[in-house]
């Protein structure tokens, strides 16, 4: 169970200044948080369970095939300098 006096050491170390109103409500929430991932813990899936990354995902990834660029497409763009848009300078 985390309290209000760790919440309290977390915004002093995140320099974050919070009323003790905001501490109490925080440390409340997190509390739920940890409760719910605890009955999740509780969960029997069973292993033959995958996790979705390792049964679907990265096996139907397509080939990275180049596809020519369109030119139309930068006829939007406000100003050209040779083939590069050119932008204003930032900062």
């Amino acid at each position: 169970m985390v309290s209000v006096e760790e919440v309290r050491h977390l915004a002093h170390l995140a320099r974050i200044g919070m009323k003790d109103e905001e501490l109490r409500l925080y440390a409340e929430q997190i509390n739920e948080i940890i409760e719910y991932f605890n009955m999740l813990d509780e969960l029997e899936i069973g292993n033959d369970v995958e996790p979705y990354r390792m049964s679907r995902g990265y096996k139907e990834m397509r080939d990275d095939i180049p596809v020519a660029f369109p030119a139309d497409m930068l006829s939007n763009a406000k100003s050209m300098k040779g083939r590069f848009i050119k932008a204003p300078k930032m900062g």
